[in-house]
């Protein structure tokens, strides 16, 4: 079951426009909320200097000059202004004028502003009177037309924002759309990839920092399949290589004992069919094991390790082994010692050494395997007195299917997979002399060098 998939770009424009919208929404609101304060405040300015003007003038005397220039701009405001004139004398006040169609305001005891219901709805006001308090003026405006203007001076600058959103919609789309082309170039890249022949992706190519790392990432990967491809190549082709021979070994065998005229010919010729399935027993072992630890991973570190114990284990297993060809198996540890390995490697290669020096050194031989420390870490060394390698040959023996010059049924495996789990280990393979044979010319030993490391309690 595949995950669900879904469109970065989409999201992107989807999560940037909401983003900008939200904003743009708290911005209107307090936009709005900014411009009528401002609307308020800028109206009750009006009608202060309306009223103040009122009484300055009926204070000269000039009441029916006001009156008629007030009739005749009465609606050239954008909220009209209604108002009333009051004179008092000897106490009794008296109205002189007041708007036209509009009936007598309420009597208004205090100076200065206040809302009060007229006509069936909110006005809202203001009251002067002069010194003498002989003229007295009241100004006032309907509260929905006051709101009304408000609304519109506050809208005004945000109708325009509104009309660009879905312009900014789609320049979202399109400045996302190209910032993630280097996306969508990386993708072609990848599609374009011959599975059969794994290529890196061109890094001379600029990408943001955000996405070099993936292609970093993906170059590393194709390495490492790369690598696993080779391997398995490589380990189909040793062993269609080494098998073919054997097989056909084994096939000419069981012809000869079909063909066999007399009983011992018969049992001659299934003894060697018996002695190369036993061969080709062991070189599938080995193949196996090298496919095993081939594609190991070697960014893992192991834990450190006593191998003293893992090298009594082994040489207790392959004891009965050496006796059989009248060999002797002895084992010279010191304690102590602390290697980074894993120890089924490090179980493999001691077998594949002690193998190795089993199947060259001979009947009769003897084989020493030493656990020692060095100046820098530990050594394992598996020597023997057999008839040795010669120098120049020794270089040679860790690659695949390389055989000493003494005839033998081993495979050439044994000492390439010691090499290769050296290699993952940070150790290192050393091939050299060793124990001195009855003739006086040197043995044969491999060594493992390995880092001391501290050990875990």
């Amino acid at each position: 079951m595949t995950a669900d998939t879904y469109s970065l770009r989409k999201r992107l424009v989807w999560l940037l426009t909401s983003l900008v919208a939200l904003i743009w929404l708290f911005s209107a609101l307090f936009v709005y909320q900014r411009a009528h304060h401002e609307a308020d405040e800028l109206l009750d300015s009006q009608l202060a200097q309306m009223g103040d003007t009122l009484l300055a003038i009926v204070s000269a005397g000039e009441v029916d000059h006001l009156v008629k220039e007030l009739h005749e701009h009465a609606h050239d405001s954008p909220v009209p202004i209604a108002f009333e004139i009051w004179h008092t004398e000897d106490g009794k006040a008296q109205r002189l004028v007041n708007s036209s169609g509009r009936t007598s305001f309420e009597t208004m005891g205090e100076s200065g502003f206040s809302e009060h219901p007229h006509q069936g709805s909110r006005w809202r006001f203001y009251s002067a009177q002069d010194d003498d308090v002989e003229y007295r003026v009241v100004v006032g405006q309907p509260h929905a037309a006051r709101e009304k203007l408000a609304r519109e001076i506050g809208l005004a600058p945000l109708l325009p924002a509104a009309l660009a959103l879905p312009m900014m919609a789609l320049a979202i789309w399109w400045v996302v759309g190209r910032t993630l082309r280097p996306v969508d170039a990386v993708a072609a890249q990848v599609r374009a990839l011959d599975a059969q022949a794994l290529t890196p992706l061109d890094e001379t190519m600029p990408l943001p920092n955000e996405i070099a790392p993936l292609r970093a990432a993906f170059n590393a990967l194709i390495q490492r399949v790369t690598i696993a491809f080779e391997n398995e190549r490589r380990f189909t082709a040793d062993a269609a290589h080494e098998l073919r021979t054997p097989l056909a070994a084994l096939k000419i065998q069981a012809q000869v004992a079909l063909r066999a005229q007399t009983v011992d010919s018969q049992q001659h010729a299934l003894a060697q069919v018996i002695t190369g399935v036993d061969r080709m027993t062991h070189l599938v072992e080995q193949l196996l094991t090298l496919a095993r630890v081939d594609p190991a991973r070697q960014d893992v570190t192991p834990l450190p390790l006593d191998p003293a114990d893992i090298i009594a284990a082994v040489c207790a297993e392959l004891l009965p082994q050496a006796q059989q060809q009248q060999q002797s198996l002895t084992v010279d540890s010191v304690e102590g010692c602390s290697v980074a390995v894993t120890a089924t490697w490090l179980q493999i290669a001691i077998r594949n050494l002690l193998d190795n020096a089993m199947r060259y050194a001979g009947e009769g031989a003897r084989i020493e395997v030493r656990l020692t420390r060095t100046g820098s870490g530990c050594a394992l060394t598996v020597a023997d007195n057999g008839p040795g390698v010669a120098p120049e040959l020794r270089s040679k023996l860790s690659a695949r299917f390389v055989r000493g010059e003494i005839e033998s049924e081993g495979c050439g495996l044994g000492l390439s997979i010691v090499a290769r789990i050296a290699q993952l280990s940070h150790a290192q393979l050393e091939l050299g002399d060793g124990l001195p044979h009855p003739d006086g010319s040197p043995g044969f030993a491999a060594t493992l060098h390995f880092k001391s490391l501290p050990v875990q309690s």
